[in-house]
This record gives C-alpha cells, sequence and structure tokens, in this order.
C-alpha cells in the first residue's frame, strides 16, 4: 500500500502565517488533510522545513532535505523517507480534499508510470498527484541541473495525466484542488462553504 507526502514547508509568506497551523472547524489545515489521507493510504509522512516543526499521532515528520527548492525538495524528501511504491503527495493547505479524487489517483498508479498527475483546465496539477519512487533518479537529476519548476520536471518523467472529465466524475466541483495560499482565498471558501449549508 503506497504511502502519502504531506507538503508543509513553504514559507507561507502570501498567508501571513504557517498555513499548516491555520485553525478551520475546530482543526488545523494540516490535521484536516492528514485526517482525510488517513484511510486511503499506509504511512504519512510531513516534509517541514525542520523534523520538530509538526507532532501528529500517526505520522511522521521529516526534515527537507534539499531547503530552499520549493516542492520539488520535498517531494525527493518524501519519497525517500518512504521508499519503494506509489505515493500521494499533497500540500498541507488543500482542507476540502476528496477521498474519491484521492482514490481515483492511487488506483491509477502501475509500474509504467512515474506519476500519475491530474490535468485541469489544460493545466497539470503537480501539487495533488502519484509519484513513483521510480521517479527519484529523473527528479534528482532535474534538481541538481539547477531545474526547480515542477511542471517542467514532470516533463523529464513517465506522466500520466487524469483528464478532468474523469476527476468530476469522482469529485463534480473539482474541490481537491481547491489550496489557500492567501488570506483571501480562506475568506473566500468560507463564503461559497457558507452558501452551500
Amino acid at each position: 500500500n503506497g504511502g502519502a507526502i504531506v507538503l508543509a514547508g513553504g514559507r507561507s509568506e502570501r498567508m501571513g502565517q504557517d498555513k499548516a497551523l491555520l485553525p478551520r472547524n475546530g482543526l488545523t489545515l494540516l490535521e484536516i488533510v492528514v485526517h482525510t489521507l488517513r484511510p486511503l493510504v499506509g504511512e504519512i509522512v510531513i516534509v517541514a522545513d525542520r523534523a520538530d516543526r509538526y507532532a501528529l499521532p500517526d505520522c511522521r515528520t521529516v526534515g527537507d532535505a534539499y531547503p530552499q527548492t520549493g516542492p520539488l525538495g520535498g517531494i525527493l524528501t518524501g519519497l525517500a523517507a518512504l521508499g519503494a511504491g506509489a505515493h500521494l503527495v499533497v500540500a498541507c493547505d488543500m482542507p476540502t480534499l476528496q477521498p474519491a479524487a484521492l482514490r481515483l489517483l492511487l488506483d491509477s498508479a502501475a509500474p509504467d508510470w512515474d506519476v500519475i498527475v491530474p490535468e485541469i483546465d489544460g493545466r497539470l496539477e503537480p501539487l495533488c498527484a502519484v509519484y513513483a519512487d521510480t521517479a527519484i533518479p529523473a527528479l534528482q537529476l532535474f534538481l541538481e541541473g539547477g531545474g526547480r519548476a515542477l511542471h517542467l520536471a514532470l516533463k523529464t518523467l513517465r506522466t500520466l495525466r487524469i483528464p478532468e472529465a474523469e476527476l468530476r466524475r469522482h469529485d463534480p466541483s473539482l474541490l481537491t484542488f481547491t489550496n489557500l495560499n492567501t488570506p483571501h482565498d480562506l475568506e473566500r471558501l468560507q463564503r461559497s462553504e457558507a452558501n452551500r449549508s
């Protein structure tokens, strides 16, 4: 069974505070993400700037082995920590992940692919995707060559794209891909939920 990597190493500059610890419905964003992942995967690894940053039960927090390299270094750190297999990667600021959509990504993993990535509106979503340990050599080469941009790194991998139509069958409003970068994003999410309830 694959594991999951939660990327929580960002400096959250646009939010103005640590996004992982933002409160929401009595939990932090990080706790919400971990609760959603727990039934779907084996081990959960949180990648942060340092290993003592977060302490959540039944999770391992590891310090980013490639600081200042953005999500790419975090993904490599998480893949090394989890070892063989295909592992779900999500960011800690995605509080409306839908288990059915995540299950679709995990179930699409196969030995032919290094990464299974959603494609929405013609854009890839590399921060909510499944990466196999077979991606490590190419990602490391890309990083060592000075590359940082994840969407470019994917070009070096055997990539299976999951089309938007298929994602919508499991997550009609594509809620999974809501991420909170700014206080404005948070307000917008709270407003939309108030309208739905």
